[in-house]
């Protein structure tokens, strides 16, 4: 067979002659190293620089390292027949190769070495440089080949392609020619093929890691010996420890308050947990906690732990309860000098941490200027927690804003809850109505504030705090510290920074610019145009708008939906006689005035009664008869 093989290859490299025992693959291959004009009499393979090498090993590594099994096992079956495993990469270097001893020196004398370079252009027709070419299985048998020096070799190559039927490799056998045997053909086929599958298996492999990885929770997966068998990335950054560490763990005993035994293994439940802590040593993790068993049939093999870090749990809850801060300084509608003075200091304030006390009347906007200060400042990302002090009873204030754990008291949620200081944890608290803070709580709030820690009722251990403290009230604080219901030290806590709104009443101007913006954002709601009279603004002017601008918003809104006509003149608001000019404007606030109407009407309502009326006043006779004299009051006028 190898002398007829010969004298074909001969006709053709001398003369030209194509004989019709030449396979039409090897033919082809010819042909090609012909117009190629690679030198017949040659055939060493040329070695590639070593950075190239390194290069194609690097890029083909995950291929090396699921081939390297195979080749062993291959190498295995065929060593007793003097044949050598190869892989080379697309381009026909070689990257890997098991070389048998007993030809190792036809190696070395043809340069069949890792690094070297096997394409038809190279070396001619051989196993690895044609079916990369063909892009199919090839077998060339000694003088199949078209360089005289591989004539004594022989091989059986294979192309590897990937999941989107590209060429990456070739698997191939070569050995002595004499000792060429049918079935290496078949073997490094099926070598090839073995290799694509565990290639597409490895590629689905890290889609799931990939997955597994970007999933925002921390996931866990145990076995039924209760051993950590895979985490993903966010584990380690929940635990703060290295993954062979959390490999380590005692899972038993970091999670002793539940029966993971029974519940999971035993009964097949689910279990969730809304808010856990984890203790692993010095570390207390916080965090919602799913429990789901992994089955096999009837048998339970393990259970995924997914574990969601507890700032992002409350952060998506604040977000869809709402409690966020929807307004910015822009948001402020003023022409005031003292309120422009005021949002200049409240922008270079919200860039601090300290905390800010906001003082004014009803329906100035203090919760306005809360949340302006939240979005200016470094912590706008976080979430911003309003609490309304003065609408919480008295005995849930504690539980309401320091939290509490499960059990703690009847009626606790199971599990327990966090309070507001943690829903604000990395963002900001707005304490609304400070002033009803009851007298009890304010030594807790105080150290909350002083120590940035916080231990939830029925807890045993701090949780640690990154909150600022945004406080309000339309009370006078120092007189109720003199009183006695405010605790001094806890003022001087929350007022590191103070806000003074002042009232509608003392900026005119604003009343106008206000009423303009309230009125245009109806048009836009409701489609149409309606406008002020200039008596009417008049009007607005003239009042005292003791609800400030809750209560000029309110006015507003009803005169619009009042009227009737495109233009809302002074008639309209003179129909409500909460709001006639002569009611509030002339009102004197003079405190004499006042004490001697206050006298003419306990006498009016008396019948002219002196006693009766001085009882009603709380004050003596001899003082309410001295103030009748003083004021000059008709008694007869009062009967």
């Amino acid at each position: 067979m190898f002398s007829q093989l010969k004298e074909t290859w001969k006709s053709y490299v001398e003369c030209g002659t194509v004989s019709d025992d030449i396979k039409a693959d090897v033919l082809q291959s010819w042909k090609r190293c012909e117009s190629m004009g690679v030198d017949y009499r040659s055939g060493k393979g040329t070695k590639v620089a070593d950075e190239v090498l390194k290069e194609s090993m690097y890029n083909k590594r995950e291929m090396i390292k699921l081939t390297r099994p195979i080749m062993e096992n291959v190498y295995e079956m065929v060593k007793g027949t003097s044949y050598s495993v190869v892989l080379t990469d697309e381009k026909g270097i070689i990257i890997d190769l098991i070389i048998n001893n007993d030809i190792k020196d036809i190696h070395d004398n043809l340069n069949f070495v890792k690094g070297s370079l096997w394409d038809e252009k190279s070396v001619g027709t051989n196993a690895i440089g044609t079916c990369l070419t063909a892009n199919k299985p090839v077998q060339i048998i000694g003088p199949e080949h078209y360089c005289e020096y591989h004539h004594q070799w022989t091989c059986s190559a294979a192309p590897i392609h990937n999941s989107k039927g590209e060429i990456i490799g070739c698997f191939d056998i070569s050995g002595r020619a004499k000792d060429v045997q049918t079935h290496t053909y078949g073997i490094a086929v099926s070598s090839a093929e073995c290799i694509e599958k565990q290639l597409v298996i490895a590629e689905s492999y890290h889609l799931m890691d990939t997955t597994f990885d970007a999933i925002l929770d921390g996931i866990m997966v145990i076995d039924a010996n209760m051993n950590v068998v895979r985490i993903n990335s966010k584990i380690q950054d929940l635990f703060k420890m290295d993954e062979q560490d959390i490999f380590k763990l005692d899972i038993s005993r970091i999670f002793k308050g539940i029966d993971i035994e029974n519940n999971i293994f035993a009964n097949k439940n689910k279990m969730n947990f809304s808010d856990y802590t984890i203790s692993v040593g010095a570390n207390k993790i916080e965090c919602s906690l799913n429990i789901s068993p992994i089955t096999a049939g009837n048998n339970v093999t393990g259970a995924v732990m997914l574990m969601r870090e507890a700032k992002q749990v409350r952060k998506e809850v604040s977000r869809l309860a709402g409690f966020n801060a929807n307004y910015t300084f822009d948001s402020i509608i003023t022409t005031d000098t003292r309120m422009k003075e005021l949002i200049a200091t409240a922008k270079k304030i919200s860039r601090t941490n300290c905390s800010v006390l906001i003082e004014g009347e009803s329906g100035t906007g203090k919760e306005l200027y809360a949340q302006s200060i939240h979005n200016e400042s470094n912590r706008k990302n976080g979430p911003f927690i309003a609490v309304n002090c003065s609408a919480i009873p008295k005995e849930l204030f504690e539980s309401e804003l320091f939290g509490y754990e499960s059990g703690s008291f009847t009626g606790a949620v199971k599990g327990g809850r966090p309070g507001k200081f943690e829903l604000a944890n990395g963002g900001t608290l707005f304490l609304d109505e400070i002033g009803e803070v009851p007298l009890e709580v304010q030594p807790k709030l105080l150290r909350v504030l002083d120590n940035n820690k916080i231990v939830r009722i029925g807890g045993s251990y701090e949780r640690e705090l990154d909150v600022r403290v945004i406080s309000a009230t339309n009370r006078n604080l120092i007189e109720e510290v003199s009183k006695g219901s405010f605790r001094q030290d806890l003022y001087f806590r929350l007022n590191v920074i103070n806000l003074k709104i002042p009232p509608l009443r003392q900026r005119a101007d604003d009343i106008t610019e206000l009423a303009r913006y309230f009125l245009g954002c109806l048009n836009e709601e409701n489609g149409n145009y309606k406008t002020f009279s200039q008596d009417f603004e008049k009007m607005l002017r003239s009042q005292q708008w003791s609800g400030n601008v809750r209560e000029l918003k309110n006015v507003v809104q009803r005169v619009y939906y009042m009227s009737d006509k495109v233009i809302i003149n002074s008639t309209v608001l003179q129909k409500n006689s909460s709001y006639r000019e002569d009611t509030r404007a002339r009102q004197s606030f003079n405190l004499k005035d006042i004490e001697k109407t206050s006298i003419e009407m306990a006498l009016s309502a008396n019948r002219g009664n002196v006693l009766k009326a001085a009882k009603d006043l709380n004050i003596s006779k001899a003082t309410i008869y001295r103030k009748i004299k003083m004021y000059s009051i008709d008694l007869n006028s009062a009967v």
